[in-house]
């Protein structure tokens, strides 16, 4: 059972069956995240005439809500996830449909999803357990224990954290590994630099993530690198790091063209990445990446190939990775290159369409076209 999907032996995008198959897609909020990039790229792209997706957000439908193709969300509106309320809301939305499958993608939703009981449930594994630590006592770690049999399997985006949940002690032969993808797509990022009063000898070094201490955005900042520095994202984190010298852009929606105006992407994690969408969407956009080699970061980055990686908290090898990209606008230029080959031929969309499609029919059963 364990290991990762590959194309299914049917045709799933030809061909005639017997069965739609009814997904649930369940997430806290579509916000501006790389899961919620993926729930929205599979809500999208489900071949309609096998599967009939329903997106349900827990709180409001989110600014991602948008993406979702012709799939209207059912947003719960709750005002806070981890309440009585919101399960029993939640148990109620998903009683009504009857979906054949439920696929959830984040802790919360995750645990609910799975005292629920209602179809197929299928969990997502796309980050670490806790903010603190990936490993020891936590009440996360626990509950995951305490409900990971009511899953028939668990999507992991990594290797890394099927061989970390299996150090854990729990069943990893549920676990099945389907990378996040990346669309590639053309971006002009003139108007960006010019917002941002980037001159065109300065480089741009670009951090997408989330305002918090494991991200590594503090490691930047003491590398002293000869570059201007741009975080997109927020989160708790903020006020420890206004006015040191990098410019706090928060969440943006123009994304590719941020990356486009950027002539370097960093991610300086010190754990808990699975497979990063920052650093997938800034391959697919032709930036080399500079990451530390921390939890799936190294299953994307072709270090020396697509990027450079230096050992999580080593601020003097992220500093040498800057430098050498900085001062070499060719080198910038090769493994920008190289990483958006890699994005096409690893992580483009459809191939991890047909590998959730693959397993949505193994678990239902329904594999026999009319």
């Amino acid at each position: 059972m364990g290991g990762s999907l590959r194309s299914p032996s049917i045709p799933l995008r030809h061909g005639i069956f017997s069965a739609v198959i009814r997904v649930a897609l369940v997430v806290g909020r579509l916000n501006v995240g790389g899961a919620e990039a993926e729930l929205a790229r599979l809500a999208r792209r489900l071949d309609r005439r096998r599967f009939e997706p329903h997106v349900i957000t827990l709180l409001d439908a989110g600014p991602l809500a948008d993406q979702l193709g012709d799939v209207r969300p059912v947003a719960l509106g709750r005002g806070g996830k981890w309440t009585l309320g919101t399960y029993r809301a939640l148990r109620r939305e998903l009683r009504a449909l009857k979906p054949d499958v439920v696929q959830s993608f984040l802790f919360t939703e995750n645990v609910f999803c799975r005292w629920v009981g209602e179809g197929v449930v299928v969990s997502g594994l796309q980050g670490s357990l806790t903010d603190a630590a990936e490993t020891g006592p936590s009440p996360k770690l626990w509950l995951e224990r305490r409900t990971w049999g009511r899953a028939r399997a668990v999507v992991s985006n990594s290797e890394h954290y099927r061989n970390l949940y299996h150090k854990l002690g729990l069943d990893a032969s549920k676990i099945r590994v389907i990378p996040s993808s990346a669309e590639i797509r053309e971006a002009d990022g003139s108007a960006v630099r010019k917002e941002l009063g980037v001159v065109p000898e300065e480089v741009l070094v670009t951090c997408v993530a989330r305002l918090v201490e494991r991200k590594g955005h503090e490691d930047l900042l003491a590398a002293k690198a000869p570059v201007r520095l741009l975080f997109v994202g927020d989160g708790p984190m903020r006020p420890r790091l206004e006015g040191r010298g990098a410019m706090l852009a928060g969440w943006r929606r123009d994304i590719p063209e941020i990356l486009a105006a950027s002539d370097v992407v960093a991610l300086p994690s010190r754990f808990g990445e699975g497979c990063p969408n920052a650093v997938l969407e800034a391959m697919a956009a032709g930036r080399p990446v500079v990451a530390a080699r921390s939890g799936g970061t190294p299953e994307v980055v072709a270090d020396g190939e697509t990027g450079i990686l230096h050992e999580p908290g080593d601020v003097e090898g992220l500093r040498s990775a800057l430098v050498r990209l900085a001062s070499d606008a060719a080198l910038r230029r090769r493994m920008g290159e190289a990483g958006r080959a890699r994005a096409r031929e690893r992580h483009s969309v459809e191939p991890m369409v047909n590998r959730y499609e693959a397993l949505y029919i193994e678990l239902t059963g329904s594999t026999s076209p009319v």
